[in-house]
C-alpha cells in the first residue's frame, strides 16, 4: 500500500456542517430573530477579531457574531428563530444562498482559531446498517475466522474535519485546508465475535479552497477546490485496499437547490511483484468500479433535506453507486437520517462487490 498525499471532498465541503434551523413557508409570515444585546455583540467582536479571517469586513463580523447568538438562543430552546429576516424576494425560494453564506460566513468567523476543528462532510452515527449480503469473501479468503460469518446488521459512522493551514494564498483567495475523514463499519450485533471493527477507511485530504461567485445558467458557482486525495483501509497483506487521486470540486447553488460536481484522476502505482506486496498497487482495479467522477446533490423543503449521490466509471459495464438520503429535525442540533445505497465502494473492502444497504441513524453536521 503506497501513500501520496490525498484529498477528497464531496459536495460536502461547500454545503456541509450547520445544522438547518427552521424555515418559514409561503403561508406563514416569517419573523426576524432578536438582534443581539450591544454588549454581548462588543464581547463577541472583541473575541472574534484574532480568529477571524483578515479580508473580514466589521460588518461580516457583526453578521457572524449575530449568528452564533441565534445558535445559541436556539440551543436553550429560549426563542423560535428563521436564519435571517426574510423578505419579499426570499419567499420565491432564495434560502439556499443564504444558507451557504450562512456557513461560509461561521467559518470564516473562526478562521484562524487553533482552538477550532471544522466540520469538513457529513458527520454521522448509524446505529441500524442492514444488507441482506455482506461481504465475506476478502476475510476468508485471508483466513480471518472472526470475519468469515458477518452479521447483517452492522453500526456504521462517520468524523469529518478539517482545519485551517493557510489562508488568501493569492491575494484575497486561496485557502489551504488539511482534512480528515474516518469511515467505519462496526459489527456491533455480531454473534460470533466480540464486535469487531471490520472495516476504517481513513482519508487525508490537502484542500485548496477558492470561493467564487459568478453564475451560469442561472446557477452561482461559491467554491472551487483542487484536492489531492489518499484513501486507505489501513490493513496490511491481502486485505489492503488503498489510492491516491487528484480530485476537482466545483460547488452550485440556486435557491434551495445545490450540486457539486467532483471528477477525479487516479495516481498510477507500480504493479504487485506477488500477492500482498506493500510496494505494489492494491487495487489496480479500482477505479472500474469507484468510477472517474461523483455528482452530490441536495435539496431543501421547509426543515427537510433530500440527497443524491452518483458515480460512474462512464465505461461499458456502466458500474458505480446510487446513494439517496433524507434528513429530517430531531432537535436543535441533531438531524435522523435514513439513507439507501446501491453499488460498489461503500467501503473499501467492498470497492469492487455490489451491495444494497439500507440505513438509519443521526446525522451531526448536515449538508446545510
Amino acid at each position: 500500500m503506497r501513500s501520496v498525499w490525498p484529498l477528497v471532498l464531496p459536495v460536502c465541503s461547500a454545503l456541509l456542517s450547520a445544522n438547518l434551523s427552521a424555515q418559514p413557508t409561503e403561508t406563514t409570515p416569517a419573523t426576524s430573530a432578536p438582534e443581539m444585546p450591544t454588549e454581548a455583540m462588543n464581547s463577541c467582536l472583541q473575541a472574534s477579531i484574532p480568529s477571524a479571517a483578515a479580508t473580514m469586513t466589521v460588518a461580516e463580523l457583526r453578521q457572524g457574531c449575530q449568528l452564533l447568538y441565534e445558535q445559541q438562543l436556539q440551543s436553550a430552546g429560549e426563542s423560535e428563530l428563521q436564519e435571517q429576516q426574510v423578505s419579499s424576494e426570499d419567499s420565491t425560494g432564495d434560502k439556499g444562498e443564504r444558507l451557504l453564506k450562512r456557513r461560509m460566513t461561521l467559518e470564516a468567523l473562526n478562521r484562524a482559531n487553533r482552538f477550532m476543528l471544522t466540520p469538513h462532510k457529513i458527520n454521522y452515527f448509524f446505529p441500524a446498517s442492514y444488507t441482506r449480503t455482506p461481504n465475506e469473501s476478502p476475510y476468508r479468503d485471508n483466513d480471518n475466522e472472526s470475519l468469515s460469518d458477518l452479521s447483517k446488521a452492522e453500526a456504521d459512522f462517520q468524523l469529518s474535519i478539517k482545519i485551517l493551514l493557510r489562508e488568501d494564498i493569492f491575494g484575497d483567495n486561496g485557502h489551504l485546508y488539511l482534512g480528515y475523514t474516518n469511515h467505519s463499519l462496526w459489527q456491533l450485533y455480531s454473534d460470533a465475535d466480540s464486535a469487531p471493527f471490520r472495516e476504517t477507511n481513513h482519508q487525508p485530504e490537502l484542500i485548496l479552497s477558492f470561493t467564487n461567485d459568478w453564475e451560469f445558467l442561472g446557477f452561482r458557482n461559491v467554491l472551487n477546490d483542487v484536492i489531492l486525495n489518499h484513501q486507505s483501509n489501513g490493513q496490511g497483506g491481502l486485505l489492503s485496499r488503498s489510492w491516491n487521486r487528484v480530485m476537482l470540486n466545483s460547488v452550485f447553488e440556486r435557491g434551495n437547490f445545490a450540486f457539486a460536481l467532483n471528477p477525479w484522476y487516479r495516481l498510477p502505482e507500480s504493479a504487485q511483484e506477488y500477492p500482498g506486496d506493500p510496494d505494489g498497487d492494491d487495487n489496480p482495479d479500482i477505479t472500474d468500479y469507484m468510477g472517474k467522477f461523483e455528482f452530490n446533490a441536495a435539496y431543501q423543503r421547509k426543515d427537510d433535506i433530500y440527497s443524491v449521490m452518483l458515480r460512474n466509471a462512464l465505461d461499458g459495464d456502466n458500474r458505480g453507486a446510487l446513494e439517496l438520503g433524507w434528513s429530517f429535525p430531531i432537535s436543535s442540533n441533531l438531524r435522523g437520517q435514513l439513507k439507501y445505497f446501491k453499488g460498489y465502494g461503500h467501503s473499501l473492502i467492498d470497492y469492487n462487490v455490489d451491495l444494497e444497504v439500507f440505513a438509519l441513524g443521526i446525522v451531526f453536521t448536515d449538508l446545510f
